[in-house]
Formats: C-alpha cells, sequence, structure tokens
C-alpha cells in the first residue's frame, strides 16, 4: 500500500496524469464499517491476533516484515505480499496459512477449526478495523532498557523495617519477622523445632561438611542450657573445618579445577594455593569486599601481600587449549570465561551472552560486554604451548617486602662468590690458555676437558701446585652450583601486557577478525545510574590499574547486586534453595524473590556488619527458621509444595564430599590433622582411567594417611574425577557452578554396594568394632555401627534387626563372624539416613 502511494506521487510530480488516474483507481477508499463489524472484530478477532500472531507480527517484531496490528499494514502485507484480500478469503495468504495449505502459521501449533472460521468470516466482511494511530516499531532492546530502569535487582539496596507479625514470641532475630509475616498472610504456621539430634547434625553438617560424633550429639541433646544452640554455632564457626567446607562452596562457583582440559589436562603448578587461599579466607572471615578484590586486582591493589597475589590465580582457573587452530578466538575465548564467571558469580548477570549481539533477555549490550572485558584487555594468556612459556606468562615468586630484600641479599652475595671463584680459576688458568694451539685450543671450551688439559703441560706451562688449586676450586665451584640460595616461594597468578592499554574494540558476531567500534572501560549503561562512579584508573608498573578501579566497583557497598547476590548463595546453602532461586542470574530473564523485603534487609545487614560471613551465618543459623523441622502437612503440601514461603526446613542429601568423607568417618580412616598442601590423589581404578587418552597420566599415588584426607584436597583433574564424587553429582569443573544437581541413579547404589572403595571401607569398618582390647556382643557392635552412621542412638529394634542380619548372614552365606559383621557395615553405609539430612 505504502509502495502505491509513492507510485502515485511520483507519477503527480511528472505530470503523468493518465497513469496517475489509473493509480488512484488501484487504491481502495476504506470501507465504512457498521458497529455490529467492529463488535465481532474487537470481541472475536483483535484477540485471536493478539494471542495467536502478534509475538512475531507486531510492532515489537516484524518476521518476515509482516505486522498484523494494523488494517493498513495487513493490507500492505510483508516479503510475501498482502496477507489480506478484502472479502476475498481464497486469495488471502493469511487464510492460507492459517489452513496450513502452504505457510503454516502459528508454526508451532495449528489454530482450531473455530478460530479459522472467525478469521475466514472477517476478511469476508472485508476486514472491519476500527479507525486508530499504527504504533511504531518499538526496539526491543530500548524495551529492555526501560524494564531494567524498573528492575528490582538494579536499585539501591536501602535499610527495610523489620515487620510486626502476630506471634513474635516465634521470632528469634528478623529474619523470623520476615519470614512469619508472609505464612501469616497466607494462614499459615512454621513448623515446630526440629528434634535436637538432627538439629546438630543439621549444622555440623552446614557449616563443616562433617557429622558430629555420637559423644556431642548426646552432650547437646542433654544440655537443657538456652545458650547451648548458640555456643555451638560459635564453635562450628571457630572451627579449621569451617573453611573447608564453605571453602568448597566458591571453589564450585569459580570452576576450580587443577588442570587444562583437552587431551593433555595437563596440571595448573602452584593452583591448590588458591584453593587453600580460599580455605583461610574463610577460616579468618576475611570481610567479603575484600576477599573480591584481592581475586580481581590483589597484584595492582596490594602487590607486596603474598595471599592477594595467590588470589589472583582466580584468572588462571579456566581450561586452556594449549594448541588452538586459531590463536586469536582462543585468546578471546579465554577472556569470554573469565568475563561470563566474574559477571555471574560477583554481580549475578549473564553478561557471556552478549559477545556476539546484545543480550535477548536483559538490557546489556554488546558494547557493554566489551566494555567490560576491557577492565582485562591486558591479561596475558596463561601461556602459549610449553610449560616455559606458563612459567613467564603465569608464575610468580611472591613473599613480603623484607623476604624479597633478603633474597636479593642473599643471591648477590652468591653470585659474587661464584664470580670470585671463577676469577681465581682464569687468573691460574691464564698463563696455559695463551699458549694454546690447534685441537688443544679448541678443547678447551669444553669445561670437563680443561682440567685434563692444564695436567698436559704441566710443569712446563702451569705448576703441580697450580693444576691441584684449579681442581680444587673446580670442585668448589661445583658445590656451589649445586646448593643456590632457596628461592622465594611460587605461586600461579595473574600478569599484564604493561601499562599501556591494549586496545579493545567491539568484535562483529563475537568474531575476532571482524573487529568494530572501539571501546573503553565503563560500567554498563543498565546499571550506570544504579552503581558508584569508577575509581579513577591509575597504571601500575606492570599493569594498567584497570583491574583495580572494576574491582573497587564491584565490591562498593553502594552496588545493587555484589551484596544480594552473596547473602542469597548463604541463603541457599543453608535452606536448600536461595531466596532467588536462580543466584546466579538476577536479570531480567531470572527468577523474582520469593522475599525480597528479607534479601534486602539481610544484604544491608550484611554491609553494616563489615561484610562478615560469620556474622551472616549466626543470623541464618540462629533463626527460629532454620531450626524448623523437615516435617510435612498435607494441607500446607497442596498450597506450597515447593515450600515458597518457608513453612518447614528443606530436607537434603548430603554433597559427594560429605559421602566420601562421612564414609571415611565411620570407618575411623578420615585424616582430618592436616589442612593445606599439595592436593592428594585419591584410588581411582584402572577401569575408569582407561577412560582418559592415556590412562592414568597425571594422577599420582598418595599414602593411605594423604588418600583419606578429606574431599576438598583430592587433584581435582578434569578428564579424571574420583568415581564416588562423580556419582552424587560433584560441580562440573569447566563452568561456574551455583547449583549442584541431585540426582538419583542406579549407579550410585551400585558403587556404594559393590565398588572397591566401600569394600575396603567396610572391612576397615568393622575391624574397628572387633580388633579391641575386650570382647563385645553383637548388640554392641550393631549399636556402636548405627551410632557412627546415623549419629543418634538407634532404637532397640533397629539394633535387633542388625543382630539378626548378622546371624543369617552366617547361617545362610556361610560367612565367618568377621565377613558377616563386614556385610553388615556396608549395609548401615547404604542407609538413606546416612545420606540425608532431616
Amino acid at each position: 500500500m505504502r509502495a502505491l502511494f509513492w507510485l502515485i506521487l511520483s507519477f503527480a510530480l511528472v505530470g503523468n496524469f493518465a497513469l496517475l488516474r489509473e493509480a488512484y483507481a488501484q487504491v481502495e477508499t476504506p470501507p465504512e464499517f457498521s458497529p455490529e463489524q467492529l463488535e465481532f472484530f474487537e470481541t472475536h478477532v483483535r484477540p485471536l491476533l493478539k494471542a495467536e500472531c502478534y509475538k512475531c507480527h507486531s510492532s515489537h517484531k516484524q518476521e518476515g516484515a509482516l505486522r498484523l496490528d494494523a488494517r493498513a499494514l495487513i493490507l500492505e502485507g510483508g516479503e510475501s505480499g498482502p496477507a489480506v484480500e478484502p472479502g476475498d478469503p481464497a486469495a488471502s495468504l493469511l487464510i492460507e496459512a492459517v489452513k496450513r495449505e502452504g505457510f503454516e502459521m502459528p508454526p508451532t501449533k495449528k489454530l482450531s477449526d473455530e478460530q479459522v472460521a472467525v478469521l475466514t468470516k472477517w476478511v469476508e466482511m472485508k476486514a472491519p478495523w476500527p479507525d486508530e494511530e499504527i504504533e511504531p516499531i518499538i526496539d526491543p532492546f530500548e524495551e529492555k532498557i526501560a524494564a531494567g530502569q524498573e528492575h528490582w535487582a538494579f536499585q539501591p539496596v536501602e535499610p527495610v523495617p523489620v515487620p510486626e507479625t502476630k506471634a513474635p514470641d516465634w521470632v528469634s532475630n528478623p529474619i523470623d519477622a520476615f519470614i512469619l509475616e508472609k505464612l501469616e498472610a497466607n494462614n499459615m504456621s512454621p513448623a515446630a523445632p526440629a528434634d535436637r539430634a538432627k538439629l546438630i547434625r543439621r549444622v555440623y553438617y552446614d557449616l563443616t561438611g562433617l557429622p558430629p560424633s555420637i559423644e556431642e550429639v548426646r552432650q547437646f541433646v542433654n544440655d537443657d542450657s538456652p545458650a547451648a544452640y548458640a555456643e555451638l554455632v560459635e564453635r562450628l564457626l571457630a572451627s579449621p573445618h569451617y573453611g573447608e567446607k564453605w571453602g568448597r562452596h566458591w571453589l564450585d562457583l569459580v570452576r576450580y579445577a587443577e588442570s587444562n582440559s583437552y587431551e593433555r589436562d595437563d596440571p595448573k603448578p602452584f593452583v591448590w594455593k588458591y584453593r587453600d587461599y580460599v580455605i583461610q579466607s574463610f577460616n579468618e572471615d576475611k570481610p567479603y569486599n575484600q576477599f573480591i578484590k584481592e581475586q580481581l586486582a590483589g597484584d595492582e591493589l596490594d602487590p607486596d601481600n603474598s595471599a592477594a597475589i595467590i588470589a589472583t590465580g582466580y584468572y588462571r582457573l579456566g581450561i586452556w587449549d594449549d594448541e588452538p587452530a586459531d590463536k586469536q578466538l582462543a585468546y578471546y575465548d579465554d577472556m569470554d570465561d573469565i568475563v561470563s564467571t566474574t559477571t555471574e558469580v560477583f554481580m549475578g548477570l549473564t553478561f557471556g551472552c552478549a559477545r556476539c549481539h546484545d543480550h535477548k533477555l536483559d538490557p546489556i549490550s554488546q558494547q557493554d560486554y566489551y566494555s567490560l572485558l576491557s577492565f582485562m584487555r591486558n591479561v596475558k594468556r596463561y601461556g602459549v604451548r610449553s610449560p616455559e612459556t606458563v612459567q613467564a606468562a603465569s608464575i610468580s615468586e611472591i613473599g613480603t617486602p623484607e623476604e624479597k630484600a633478603q633474597h636479593q641479599q642473599e643471591m648477590q652475595r652468591y653470585q659474587a662468590k661464584l664470580d670470585e671463584v671463577q676469577a681465581e680459576l682464569t687468573a691460574i688458568a691464564q698463563p696455559v690458555v695463551d699458549q694454546l694451539q690447534g685441537v688443544d685450543k679448541e678443547e678447551w671450551q669444553y669445561e670437563n676437558r680443561r682440567l685434563d688439559l692444564l695436567k698436559k703441560f704441566s710443569p712446563q706451562l702451569i705448576s703441580a701446585e697450580g693444576v691441584e688449586q684449579y681442581a680444587a676450586l673446580i670442585t668448589q665451584q661445583k658445590e656451589l652450583k649445586a646448593s643456590p640460595p632457596a628461592g622465594l616461594e611460587q605461586a600461579l597468578c595473574v600478569k599484564e601486557q604493561g601499562p599501556d592499554p591494549l586496545l579493545t574494540h567491539i568484535l562483529l558476531r563475537g568474531n575476532p577478525g571482524s573487529p568494530g567500534d572501539e571501546v573503553e572501560p565503563v560500567r554498563p549503561a543498565a546499571l550506570a545510574p544504579f552503581t558508584p562512579e569508577l575509581e579513577p584508573i591509575q597504571a601500575r608498573q606492570n599493569s594498567t590499574g584497570r583491574r583495580a578501579s572494576l574491582a573497587e566497583w564491584i565490591a562498593s557497598a553502594e552496588h545493587p547486586l555484589t551484596a544480594r547476590v552473596l547473602v542469597n548463595r548463604v541463603w541457599q546453602y543453608h535452606f536448600g534453595r536461595g531466596i532467588v532461586r536462580s543466584s546466579s542470574n538476577f536479570g531480567l530473564a531470572g527468577e523474582s524473590p520469593t522475599h525480597p523485603e528479607l534479601l534486602d534487609w539481610l544484604a544491608n545487614d550484611f554491609v553494616e556488619q563489615g561484610w562478615s560471613l560469620k556474622e551472616l551465618h549466626r543470623r541464618m543459623l540462629l533463626s527460629s527458621t532454620y531450626q524448623m523441622s523437615s516435617a510435612a502437612r498435607e494441607d500446607y503440601l497442596d498450597r506450597d509444595p515447593l515450600n515458597n514461603l518457608f513453612w518447614r526446613f528443606n530436607m537434603r542429601r548430603l554433597g559427594a564430599e560429605e559421602i566420601r568423607d562421612s564414609i571415611f568417618e565411620a570407618s575411623q580412616n578420615l585424616t582430618t590433622t592436616k589442612l593445606f598442601g599439595p592436593s592428594i590423589y585419591s584410588y581411582i581404578p584402572d577401569e575408569v582411567k582407561a577412560g582418559q587418552s592415556q590412562p592414568g597420566k597425571g594422577w599420582g599415588d598418595s599414602t593411605p594417611f594423604e588418600r583419606y584426607r578429606r574431599s576438598v584436597y583430592i587433584h581435582a583433574k578434569r578428564s579424571l574425577v574420583t568415581p564416588i564424587l562423580f556419582s552424587f553429582d560433584v560441580a562440573d569443573l569447566d563452568d561456574s557452578c551455583p547449583v549442584r544437581f541431585v540426582t538419583t541413579q542406579p549407579t550410585q547404589a551400585l558403587g556404594m554396594l559393590n565398588s572397591d572403595l566401600l569394600t575396603e571401607q567396610a572391612e576397615s569398618f568393622a575391624r574397628s568394632l572387633l580388633e579391641t582390647e575386650q570382647t563385645i556382643s553383637d548388640e554392641e557392635i550393631v549399636e556402636t555401627a548405627l551410632e557412627r552412621v546415623l549419629q543418634r542412638e538407634p532404637s532397640a529394634e533397629e539394633v535387633s534387626r542388625g543382630v539378626s542380619f548378622i546371624s543369617r548372614m552366617q547361617a545362610e552365606r556361610d560367612m565367618n563372624h568377621k565377613q558377616a559383621v563386614q556385610s553388615f557395615c556396608l549395609l548401615a553405609l547404604n542407609l538413606n539416613e546416612f545420606v540425608y539430612l532431616d
């Protein structure tokens, strides 16, 4: 239709009135529609078009250049021509498409016969439509920008008043008030308090990843002091095992692994020091904002702090292709891994989706993505190919200024001694060297031939005493070279190209071969109105200073996402799911918080308490909400099956590492006295190693003492995962893992019943029960075994069943007593209660 008007205008301008009259004859004068026809349209046609067509053919989107949200645009049509011929359904593409006689629209389903009849009748009526203005085409990204201005997660975190409730006696701290307010609004009440034996087991695993002993359970159950639970929480927060448990959560998020992936999957040197840094940071309750800054820019913000340098190993945790087909693409793949991980982990935003185009769901443009990348653009790639390049690009000596100065002095003294010995050697040999000719002169180039040459020309050119003195100096020189001063500690860390920033361009469709506009390090546009200004960027001696500016911005108390994302993660780990279920996606497509006021209260309080994670734990663990039973009510399950209102505590299965560690603890093999240090190698059957391209490559053989250390210290090799950890859903090592899957599958039961590991541990378990100084009965054996596995006193019925099992194994399976006890220990380790927290 528009083309026709332009045609008419062109004819008029050139004075071709004959063609002008013919063109005017082609223009349909819009008919006047009756009220009944317009009512039919509004009642039947417009709702149908909105429901089935506007998603792809409206002001929001124009598939095939077709819009169906205005009569004139329908008659004009799209790439295939007019969509409707008024009064002629048989000639109308729209009717042909909905009948699926050529085109097939809508593409995902067929309209009902009644819906097709409505559209057919409407066309027969010459497509009645009321007079109305045509909406301008809406830019989808502009829509997202507008939505982002109102998005809850981008708004500043403000203090939130604690609500009043009808049952204040249940409220132990403000958390309970927010939970109870919603329960009361829905005419619901919280579950009763958890049994004390279940509560101590719950909080032990939550804070340390280990079970309590039966003695600790008995003491807590029998302690009537009102302060008993709070004192228990304090003891666990002070335990060195707290950092091992909560460090593991962080390692999941930052895709911690100790090898590079791909075919060779070689180890990353010194990467275990980053793991130790994380564990130590949690144990010492390092403020979270400092924890952020050390990982993103510790080398720029605190270059003399060894821990801060180790923290920047964060940049080296991802996979590394040491032999890429396209080096530039491999570099940007590495950078994308860093950008994606950083934005998801610290801000809960999926910036990685904007690498090739504007984000389809969030107000994050491709320019925002590359602007953020520009903060890290100068970071050297992990290496080029050889270990030497990794050493040059990713390994640094670390130490305090005093340690570095002392080491430098020792090296100077050492070098001076070497130079002194060399000068004496030269002085003694010089008279001979000056006289050497021919083959002898050539032979002198080789150090191992020099002493023989001196002997050859003694005593003519050098005395026998001179030869002896030369030989003594050679020995001294060898000894010096064999024992240089101990070097400084080394660490895997980030390094930059230098203080001058490399240019950063938008890559068209993410292709390094198609650079677009240059970008600078600025805040993402959608967040600019709600976040603090960037700190001025100041270059350092060996880096641009841009990462320091980024770190300060993310770690700012004024940033609307940082504290919210972290407190939500801690809530998730304690309560089974986050207040925001999509814990790494706080964007427009993420899930809304079920308790937004509680989330903001926690975030605000977290910052006010100095970004202290241990204080955040206290808030949550001392609440009545955390201490609730997991007991269900049928009527509540019908109304709130997902427990969105937190009317009870969510049961959970133990994590993979908790299961392995608990097996060792039950068999009294677990080594908990040694923390930190190089990783250990668990036992892996040859059948599993055969899955590698080079079976067993890179997997060492630790001693039993080392093999029985906690799972967090197992070498995290990407191509070879310890079977029991793999079976029970250990985190994927290639990407950030905000939430672990919890699966139930046959291989879990098979491994727990038949694997070498469980057979070995059941045998140790039985031996620890039987090899005592005094003879014990089967009742005592069963009782002790169940206490170790369940951390509670078993019932008389449970003990009786266990004793009967041991007897039947001897009578029916021809086992001796030791074998029967071993079978019972294996059975006990396979109880559901062993791997589930109530």
